[in-house]
């Protein structure tokens, strides 16, 4: 078990653990709540997220201090998806609020894949603001962070690592970023751009279906008017309707007109 002596207080007020908990609408104890989050993603049919839960555990249970460390995940990993959590964009709380254990797994997965792609640079840039966000420091940011990274190859199969990839790409989405942008990878960036055009490609179709469906209708409303139309210069009675008798008296001046001679015209 690590041990860290930590200023718990702090913690709880802190900038980021209040942006975490209108993300997730926390109603109560963020320590409750971690609990019941954690079990919930453990008690998940869907293997990946099970697993991803029992990675968590590992974090709040290893470090001795509580829901700190599962939490401490979920800000850097939201960070590394473009959330600051300096203020919760409404689309990204809408997509917490859809699936909660997916947004988290994606916050492993950010931190799984996008963490070693960052240069030493851009990560002491992040600790910095996690750190000050958190209000905790930097070496436990760093040991939290090692132990996601160890813990899940040790147990998220490649199967789940897939599919925890598919859960950042789809976060990132809320924080206008793409799965590229996070893993930097070339064969991700490959793959965004295909995403990419067929969604453009999907758009596309779509709105050609409305402009056929759009110039059908409008042809159906023409016919209809010059079915209309020709109703009306047929009916003679004007009773609105088409009988035998307007018929006939049609016929009989369609024959008059055609035996009129070009004198009878005159």
């Amino acid at each position: 078990m690590i041990t860290t002596a930590l200023p718990v207080a702090r913690f709880v007020t802190s900038t980021m653990v209040k942006a975490i908990s209108t993300l997730y609408e926390v109603a109560g104890d963020m320590n409750t709540w971690a609990d019941n989050h954690i079990l919930g993603m453990q008690k998940s049919e869907n293997q990946t997220v099970s697993r991803t839960g029992k990675v968590l555990e590992g974090a709040k249970f290893g470090f001795g201090i509580g829901y700190i460390a599962p939490v401490t995940v979920i800000a850097v990993g939201q960070f590394l998806l473009g959330n600051t959590l300096a203020g919760v964009a409404t689309v990204a709380t809408a997509a917490t609020l859809t699936n909660p254990f997916a947004m988290t797994c994606a916050a492993v997965g950010a931190i799984y894949y996008g963490w070693g792609a960052l240069s030493n640079q851009e990560r002491n840039e992040v600790l910095d603001k996690i750190s000050a966000g958190l209000e905790i420091g930097i070496e436990l940011i760093k040991s939290v962070i090692n132990f996601i990274i160890s813990t899940s190859k040790e147990v998220l199969s490649s199967k789940n690592l897939s599919e925890i990839k598919e859960y950042v790409r789809n976060a990132a989405t809320a924080f206008g970023r793409k799965l590229g942008d996070i893993t930097h990878a070339i064969a991700d960036r490959i793959s965004d751009t295909a995403q990419s055009a067929k969604t453009i490609t999907a758009s596309a179709v779509e709105a050609t279906a409305d402009g056929v469906k759009r110039a059908t209708k409008a042809a159906a409303t023409t016919t209809s008017k010059a079915t209309d139309s020709i109703k009306n210069a047929l009916d003679q009675n004007g009773d609105g309707q088409l009988g035998v008798d307007d018929l006939v008296h049609v016929g009989k001046r369609l024959k008059g007109n055609a035996t009129q001679t070009p004198k009878d015209n005159e």
